[in-house]
């Protein structure tokens, strides 16, 4: 049991360090075009952001607008800056969002790995083709049950759902309509140490999330940009990847 809590604690900071998804990758030239690091200014942005907690009035014109209850697939590229490299580890793939199926994230480069989060169970695929299912109910882990929760939510845009888990943060000057910036940071000691604050940006769908220390020193981040959303019921194949690992089940 010790080491089933112990992955799920450390299910965050995997998600954080590959998170990957889908069936086609980003082109090099978007990804090349895509890896600037922050500004000092952009950081020192995200930083006072956690000075302005949402108001009630903003969290509601928020959820109106955006637009995630429709199956939606799209690629992704994943930015991790370290003050100790030069250059960031970049990873890219594609996702795959279901409010009813789940969500899908499948990385491709630096190499080839598979993660399907569906009700309380993460299932991953290595690069060797080794599936792993984990049951977060199962573990007992507080950690470990608000994870899959927390994925689901990001993606769905739910608010509410957030709000459970996560303190928020939006800009005083957040009109309807506008590019929002909304900023979550957990509830739970535990779970803030691990995570850190999480900022979420976008229009109607969500195009950036911007994963910081909450200490003072945000010099290393991870930033995940989505690109090129679309819309609309999913095919056969993209069905299938939900079903990764049920095999073993039968």
């Amino acid at each position: 049991m010790n080491t089933r809590k112990g992955m799920f604690t450390q299910v965050w900071i995997v998600i954080c360090l590959c998170l990957p998804l889908g069936s086609i990758s980003a082109n090099e030239h978007s990804l090349a075009s895509s890896n600037k690091p922050l500004t000092q200014a952009q950081l020192a942005d995200v930083q006072a952001l956690y000075t302005q907690p949402a108001t009630t009035e903003a969290l509601s014109v928020l959820a109106q607008q955006l637009n995630l209850q429709l199956d939606t697939r799209g690629q992704f590229i994943q930015q991790r800056h370290l003050q100790v490299l030069k250059k960031p580890l970049l990873s890219q793939g594609q996702f795959i969002f279901s409010p009813t199926q789940g969500l899908v994230w499948q990385q491709l480069r630096p190499f080839s790995t598979l993660m399907v989060l569906k009700d309380q169970q993460l299932i991953q695929q290595n690069s060797q083709g080794k599936v792993q299912q984990l049951n977060a109910m199962a573990s007992g882990s507080p950690i470990a049950q608000q994870v899959p929760r927390l994925l689901q939510a990001i993606m769905a845009g739910n608010i509410a759902a957030l709000s459970a888990d996560f303190t928020l943060f939006m800009p005083a000057n957040y009109n309807a309509g506008t590019p929002w910036q909304l900023g979550l940071q957990a509830k739970d000691p535990q779970l803030r140490a691990s995570m850190g604050n999480i900022t979420l940006s976008g229009d109607t769908l969500l195009r950036s999330l911007i994963i910081t220390s909450s200490q003072a020193d945000i010099s290393d981040y991870t930033q995940i940009q989505f690109l090129d959303a679309q819309q609309g019921p999913l095919s056969t194949t993209e069905l299938e990847l939900f079903s990764l690992g049920s095999e073993s089940n039968q």
